[in-house]
């Protein structure tokens, strides 16, 4: 309180030709205070950038899977132990071919009873297909029976022999389409016992393709099972990956565009690959339609496994040395494209129409309404002049 009442005598002092030069001096400062706060809060700051030229790819990315490698593994097959060895890493092996002896391990009473499951499991699919034929006469005869009671006689469908003759017909049809899928598992449980059985039983491993012999790990006195990977056959077939493509960007894939692969569980290994099949139907996934798409990869890896999952990354198009600007620049204009250019003179943004080209994630080809180094806003910053973030003031 003292300081404002010495100020206050203070002033009082002072003549009056200084009284009111003071407080026009203090009336000035609030003035430009006041002025200077609206220009720069009021005053527009954009981002700019310049038309360019570069090289731009359109990409479809989507996840898929591994569906088969470069190599065939081989398993003990026979639990027991390793009596003889006829290949060696390196060798070349036809399909069929002896590479290794497994005397068997199993007891009497586990080999009698691999071959009683064997046998049991080869008459249920005998006897499986001999139901077929039979079902499958029965189906035949209720649509005879159908055609000639129902069609033959022009009854209405809702006349009761029309319902019966339809309805024997169509259960015939389904009991013979059922016993397709008792076949297949079937014959499944007599691939398991044969294989079991098999495991019981003294003799050979042979080779199951062509190829060369790699990762060879068992010799002479070591103790196999059926399960174990006993070595590696490197073929000369091709490595494949399939993946589901939507509806939306199938449209660009085709046969022999290049690819990028990267294998998610061999820590982003990435190989080239190249578009080989397109699918021309699409498969109804999870009430969605999906296109598949098979590639084939340029360079194949040691680690690879069937089922593992690979990110894809398929390049649609690609153009090179043309005019790119930002994607942020590109604003709807009546109907069309445009950007928007700084004018010095009136102090505003106004809008200049373009013809966009191929279109990326980043940047897209300007084919016309642009000139390489032509300066364009590429987004508003900051109102503020304190807070332009790197914005070029325009003012």
């Amino acid at each position: 309180m003292k300081l404002i009442k010495n100020i206050v005598d203070k002033f009082k002092s002072l003549k009056k030709w200084q009284k009111f030069l003071l407080l026009a001096v203090v009336a000035l400062a609030i003035y430009l205070l006041f002025f200077r706060s609206k220009t720069t809060t009021s005053t527009a700051s954009y981002q700019f950038t310049e038309a360019k030229k570069g090289n731009l790819q359109q990409i479809v990315s989507e996840t898929g899977e591994l569906s088969s490698s470069n190599k065939t593994e081989i398993t003990g097959s026979i639990n027991g132990v390793i009596t003889e060895v006829y290949v060696k890493n390196g060798d070349s092996v036809k399909k069929g071919a002896k590479l290794f002896y497994v005397n068997s391990n199993a007891t009497e009473e586990e080999r009698s009873k691999a071959y009683s499951d064997y046998l049991s499991a080869k008459n249920n699919l005998a006897s499986a297909k001999a139901k077929m034929d039979t079902l499958d006469s029965s189906m035949w005869k209720a649509h005879e029976d159908f055609e000639g009671k129902a069609l033959d006689t022009e009854l209405s469908v809702d006349d009761p022999v029309y319902i019966q003759t339809k309805g024997d017909w169509q259960a015939a049809e389904a009991n013979r389409l059922n016993q397709d899928q008792v076949i297949s598992q079937a014959q499944s449980a007599l691939n398991n016992a044969s294989l079991a059985y098999q495991a019981t039983s003294s003799g050979p491993v042979k080779a199951t393709a062509d190829g060369q012999i790699a990762n060879l790990s068992v010799a002479v006195g070591q103790s196999v099972t059926s399960t174990d990977v006993a070595a590696v056959i490197k073929t000369t077939n091709e490595s494949w990956v399939s993946v589901a493509i939507n509806e939306n960007d199938i449209v660009g894939v085709a046969p022999g565009q290049k690819a990028l692969v990267s294998i998610d569980a061999l820590s982003g290994l990435e190989l080239p690959a190249t578009v080989q099949r397109v699918d021309e139907f699409a498969t109804i996934s999870s009430d969605v339609a999906v296109y598949y798409v098979y590639l084939t990869l340029d360079k194949t890896d040691q680690q690879l496994r069937p089922g593992m999952t690979a990110q894809v990354n398929i390049t649609t198009q690609e153009k090179n040395d043309i005019l790119l600007i930002p994607n942020t620049a590109i604003k709807p204009y009546q109907g069309e494209k445009a950007v928007q250019t700084f004018d010095e003179k009136t102090q505003t943004a106004v809008y200049q129409p373009i013809k966009v080209g191929l279109s990326g994630d980043i940047s897209s080809e300007v084919l016309n309404g642009l000139s390489e180094g032509q300066k364009i806003i590429s987004g508003e910053a900051s109102n503020s002049k304190s807070s332009s973030g790197g914005g070029f003031l325009a003012h």
